[in-house]
């Protein structure tokens, strides 16, 4: 009776704990205050920008970032443009305050044309999509050379300039996974998205040492509003383990700007699409909202050229899961290509996690 009155205790101030940290984690995502009691002091929030900088223009290095990855032992970011055949190094100011422009990878990659859209690291190698409308990645060592191809079968049938946009990789348990997204679906899979309803894609869990693939279906939110060139889709992810990844879903609405949100999403339990030929037909996998940048605090940015419901809002194609800081917040990494346009805006937004919102 003892252990099972411990038991139901520590169940119930477990549950209580969830409980706590989701209000924490839907306040910050709606801008409400949560009332921590007798004390009146808020909550800390479940996400926060740590810095919001604006790359210089008149350097070519800050242009077309679309995809991102952190090196954790070199302290070092790299993003890839989709425009240069190269990847831009990004080093961290004291306390992540901002960051500095270093030398740029030459990429000996033959492809053509070039458009690279995501960035990976596997140890000493940098996995690239170096082309989103061909299903396939490569790897090259850390001066950008000794390139090789290696196919993605699971994404034929990419719509055009609509293809692979997401990559990440990740070590666990002795394996090794690559992690690769679509941006809309695949035309069997079927629609782009609307303003009703979201598009599906696929989400790969390759295992870079010959264990089974994972394909699981992805639905994306509705366009946030009506408009003239509007789409959401899956511009990058990052993942968390072989089971959890951050998905990154940047919307754009001419005249309205852009909409960008960041998901928790749990492979655990998804069924397995490699061979069926419609995704429409499938179970999307869970998500959970992490970050939504409409509602985040946005105080630390600048205003932005074209209109935007906030400061922080661009278009972010680049995702990266960073290191986690003393007090115990994660911090992730966004990088909006500019597209060399000055209606738009070069930025690296770093964005601190609260523990127990991951």
């Amino acid at each position: 009776m003892i252990d099972r009155f411990l038991h139901d205790r520590a169940t119930r101030r477990h549950a209580r704990r969830a409980a706590a940290i989701a209000t924490v984690a839907v306040a910050a995502c709606s801008g409400a205050a949560v009332d921590r009691g007798r004390s009146g002091e808020a909550d800390p929030p479940a996400a926060e920008i740590v810095s919001c900088m604006d790359l210089p223009r008149g350097d070519a290095r800050s242009h077309n970032l679309s995809g991102l990855a952190w090196d954790a032992a070199a302290q070092r970011l790299f993003a890839i443009s989709d425009r240069d055949r190269w990847i831009v190094t990004l080093v961290p100011r004291p306390g992540f305050a901002g960051f500095d422009l270093g030398p740029s990878i030459a990429l000996d990659i033959d492809i053509d044309p070039w458009d690279g859209e995501a960035l990976a690291l596997d140890g000493d190698r940098f996995l690239v999509v170096a082309n989103e409308d061909v299903p396939a990645v490569f790897s090259v060592d850390r001066s950008g050379h000794g390139a090789t191809r290696f196919e993605l079968p699971q994404f034929r049938g990419m719509r055009d300039n609509l293809g692979l946009e997401g990559l990440g990789h990740v070590a666990s348990g002795g394996s090794r996974y690559l992690f690769a997204v679509n941006e809309q679906a695949l035309e069997g899979d079927g629609p782009m998205s609307t303003l009703a309803h979201g598009t599906v894609v696929r989400i790969l869990r390759h295992s870079l040492d010959g264990g089974p693939d994972l394909v699981a279906a992805y639905l994306t939110d509705p366009i946030f509003a009506d408009g003239p060139r509007a789409d959401n889709g899956v511009s990058d992810l990052a993942p968390l383990s072989s089971e959890r990844l951050l998905v990154l879903e940047r919307a754009y609405v001419r005249g309205r700007g852009n909409a960008a949100r960041v998901y928790d999403v749990d492979l655990r339990g998804a069924q397995n699409i490699a061979a069926l030929a419609d995704a429409r037909t499938a179970v999307p996998v869970r998500k959970r909202l992490v970050v939504d940048l409409a509602v985040i605090p946005d105080g630390r940015c600048s205003l932005p050229p074209s209109p935007q419901r906030r400061r922080t809002l661009d278009n972010y194609e680049g995702l990266a899961l960073g290191p986690t800081l003393p007090d115990g917040r994660r911090l992730i990494f966004l990088v909006s290509d500019d597209n060399e346009r000055p209606t738009q805006v070069p930025r690296l937004l770093t964005i601190a996690i609260a523990p127990g919102a991951l």
